[in-house]
């Protein structure tokens, strides 16, 4: 049985603020939509139950990163925000596949039949599966990060927890910026935004990114040297409309493109895990006979309205339709050999409405209650060609590619409430419930009559399924004074059932494809606020979670060269935790910002799950540090000569082991009698740095940065993939360059 390894050590030094200031907090980084105070750090609003509320009055264990922060950690993509949030993990390779786990709880969208486990969201608005997450950061407000599961507010697909992406949204000052950066690897970015009041009552909004910049892994049998490049595009309109005093309008349109040739990692191996491989055996070299190459094309709409009724509630309907493309391709044999080649093309379309009825601020009982409609229609094509030397060893018929297509049409209905009543001066009761009734229809086929020895099945399922779900919560929240506040919290959410829509075999596909819902029940407690005269900012929660029914999404070996691809509700699983974040105005020129998370995670129950059938009961979840955290610390000093406040920022990340996959190995002996590193992923400590001037009247800016200033090689994953090749992923090795910034 795997035993909690929650280092005492670590949770004492976690923990004693609480007896060195009798309380504990939450802050982040740094502010959002916040108000100055007086003095010490700014008051940090946000939104995360769909009301205006201080971040120290949310009974959630909650991260944000302003605009400034996002500028000045030099974050571009959503995947970067990990490395300063305690106990968030965003995967590195493909964007195909994008993994989020918060609490060492998470799921890539390997096929349209199966949901995440974060649900991520622009300006309230969910932007569905694993290829539209990893999104350009434009143009915006805050993030905010929540964990443990949101199933009352946000509904399915929360159950580790949700990300909120909030837009800067059009002002009636006219003003923009213009900014460009160069770097190491030929990198560039251009990006531009204005703002352009048209009337005392109309105001637009342009802002515009474009970021490229060459790989760093060269593949010796094509002669490319630039595989896992970055080369995006994104845009974001907005148009606010004062109708009248009381209704206002916001509509909004964005879109991103983005073609690159992507990362599938590193073998460690040849092709069917037997030796070591001889064709690319140093480090960020592969040797395949095609470059792995993923193209995306994600866009949306969205109405916002917001009406204040003469009774001091608002209202607010939130009208969105997203649509997002993918086409991916690979080899996936990793060698010269040239065996297989996939394609694979999956689209997302997507209606959404909801409606919310917002109670007066500041009274005795406030609250939101709404009503979520939800449509998705998605369709798939994959496609797997085999070559003349594959008909000769596995006996596939080269002429008959193996392929599946299909659809899954997925419509959702929620009402939903949420709130908080003041029991007295000091205490408040939060509540809330969803009801939420989902239905999916599946029209799927799969031809693997040329598969030979792999032997993919043949057939087609046309099903539906219903789950219905009711997630409730309830919460104290203790306030010790006006800057202190203690919570404790019990939450529900559920991730839906869905389809199996891969690669599977005979047997797979005769037993059924289908796979029910996992739910999760979340108890937490913490407490946040500030002392010091507003100086020192902290936030603190410990949570248990228990998972039921969870789904695994697995590779099984059949043996005789067939593979088959799994999901099912194969485990019982719990996870156990803290989380700290501490915000210290050393002086009015020096901050400290300090986060860190500590986590327990078991398979409590998951028999025939490890390889070859054996029991995985008490091993740890995949991808899950037991210890992570982050030091930053921020200096401004004025230099007058230059009309400038000089920036120096400094970053320090570390990560603690991991496994990663569910039988807990950290070695596998190969054929050839060689015992390599693989299973598990080596701690790793990051390093990034920023020196800029910032002008006294904040119109121009120039840095220099460097993000893993140590130039550290670390390991992000690994993995065995179709043929059984052991494959190693490696994080981006250093980066620099100089920013350039100009407002007016």
């Amino acid at each position: 049985m795997h035993k909690s390894k929650l280092n005492p050590i670590l949770i004492s030094i976690l923990m004693s603020p609480v007896f060195a200031f009798n309380s504990m907090a939450q802050v982040d980084s740094e502010s959002t939509l916040a108000e100055k105070e007086s003095k010490g750090l700014e008051k940090i609003l946000v939104t995360a139950q769909k009301r205006t509320q201080n971040i120290n009055e949310v009974p959630i264990s909650i991260s944000t990163m302003s605009s400034d922060a996002i500028s000045q950690t030099g974050v571009r993509q959503l995947k970067d925000v990990a490395e300063f949030v305690p106990n968030l993990t965003i995967s590195d390779g493909t964007d195909f596949s994008s993994e989020v786990r918060i609490r060492g709880v998470g799921a890539n969208s390997r096929n349209i039949g199966f949901d995440t486990r974060v649900g991520v969201y622009l300006d309230g608005v969910y932007l569905g599966q694993s290829p539209a997450l990893n999104q350009e950061l434009l143009d915006l407000e805050r993030i905010e990060v929540l964990r443990g599961p949101q199933g009352t507010l946000f509904g399915k697909n929360t159950v580790a927890g949700a990300i909120n992406l909030i837009s800067k949204e059009p002002t009636d000052t006219l003003e923009g910026h213009v900014g460009a950066e160069l770097g190491n690897l030929n990198a560039k970015q251009l990006t531009a935004s204005l703002n352009l009041p048209l009337s005392d009552k109309l105001a637009a909004k342009f802002s515009f990114n474009k970021q490229t910049r060459d790989g760093f892994v060269t593949n010796l049998a094509t002669g490319n040297d630039n595989i896992n490049e970055q080369d995006a595009t994104s845009y974001r309109a907005q148009i606010r409309y004062d109708m009248s005093e009381n209704v206002k309008a916001n509509l909004s349109i964005d879109g991103m493109q983005s073609d690159r040739t992507s990362y599938t990692g590193e073998p460690i191996t040849n092709t069917f895990g037997s030796e070591l491989t001889s064709e690319s055996p140093e480090l960020f070299e592969i040797s395949s006979t095609s470059d792995p190459v993923e193209e995306r094309d994600i866009n949306g709409i969205a109405l916002t309205l917001d009406w204040s009724l003469d009774n001091g509630h608002d209202v607010r309907s939130i009208t969105a339709f997203r649509d997002s493309e993918i086409s991916y391709s690979n080899d996936s044999d990793y060698s010269s050999l040239d065996l297989l080649y996939i394609g694979y093309n999956d689209a997302y379309e997507q209606t959404s409405q909801e409606f919310q009825y917002i109670s007066p601020a500041n009274s005795k009982l406030e609250y939101v209650a709404g009503l979520y409609l939800y449509s998705q229609d998605s369709e798939t094509s994959r496609t797997v060609f085999a070559s003349a030397i594959s008909a000769q060893l596995f006996g596939t018929d080269p002429s008959n590619p193996t392929t599946n297509h299909g659809d899954v049409e997925t419509t959702t209905v929620a009402l939903f409430v949420s709130g908080d009543y003041e029991l007295s001066e000091h205490l408040k009761l939060g509540f809330g419930v969803r009801l939420s009734t989902e239905d999916k229809k599946v029209d799927w086929v799969t031809i693997g009559t040329g598969s030979g020895a792999f032997g993919i099945a043949t057939g087609s399922v046309i099903d539906k399924r219903t789950d219905n779900h009711i997630a409730p919560t309830v919460s104290l929240n203790y306030a010790l004074n006006d800057e202190l506040n203690t919570y404790i919290k019990y939450g529900n959410g559920y991730k839906s059932g869905g389809y199996n829509l891969d690669f599977i075999d005979t047997s797979t596909l005769e037993g059924g494809i289908g796979y029910d819902k996992e739910t999760v029940d979340n108890f937490e407690v913490g407490v946040k606020g500030s002392v010091l005269d507003k100086n020192l900012s902290f936030s603190f929660a410990a949570f248990h979670a228990k998972y039921s029914d969870y789904q695994v999404n697995q590779f099984i070996d059949l043996g005789e060269g067939q593979t088959s691809i799994s999901i099912r509700n194969a485990a019982e699983v719990e996870t156990n935790g803290l989380e700290a974040e501490v915000t210290y105005l050393l002086t009015d020129e020096l901050t400290l910002n300090f986060s860190a998370g500590l986590l327990d995670t078991e398979f409590v129950s998951f028999p025939g799950g490890g390889a070859g059938g054996s029991d995985a009961s008490g091993n740890q979840l995949p991808r899950a540090p037991e210890s992570s955290f982050n030091l930053g610390l921020q200096y401004y000093y004025p230099i007058d000569a230059f009309g400038a406040d000089l920036l120096a920022r400094l970053d320090y990340a570390y990560s603690d082991s991991y496994y990663t996959d569910v039988n807990n190995i950290k070695s596998q002996l190969l054929a050839s009698g060689d015992n390599v590193a693989f299973g598990s992923v080596p701690s790793n400590s990051l390093l990034n740095a920023r020196l800029g001037l910032i002008s006294h009247d904040d119109d121009w800016t120039v840095s220099l940065w460097a993000r893993n200033l140590t130039d550290e090689v670390y390991l992000t994953n690994n993995n065995r993939d179709f043929f059984g090749t052991l494959v190693n992923y490696y994080g981006t090795p250093r980066t620099f360059g100089i920013e350039l910034e100009y407002k007016f």
